[in-house]
């Protein structure tokens, strides 16, 4: 089996930390659910997320939607073209 070579982008978000409480990263977490964790308690389960302070807030909804997304990385926009429109003078 030939696997495809990963983008930067797909990097960047692959190794991203989503519980930041714990240090888990977002390939960490798409691991879990395409190995059959299909709720945020499995997800937790098998990867540690979860425990800390962060749970509710940053990484409970992330994880709600990498599940969504069926572990498929989520690549965020790191720059944003900004018009001149965007702007006042």
């Amino acid at each position: 089996m030939v696997e495809k070579k990963l983008s930067i982008e797909e990097i960047k978000a692959k190794i991203k930390v989503i519980c930041i409480c714990k240090g888990i990263k977002q390939g960490r977490i798409c691991d879990a659910i395409q190995n059959g964790a299909d709720t945020i308690e499995k997800v937790n389960k098998q990867t540690g997320s979860g425990d800390g302070g962060c749970k509710a807030t940053r990484c409970g909804p992330v994880i709600k939607n990498l599940l969504e997304n069926k572990g498929k990385i989520i690549i965020e926009p790191y720059a944003t073209k900004i018009d001149d429109d965007d702007f006042e003078f």
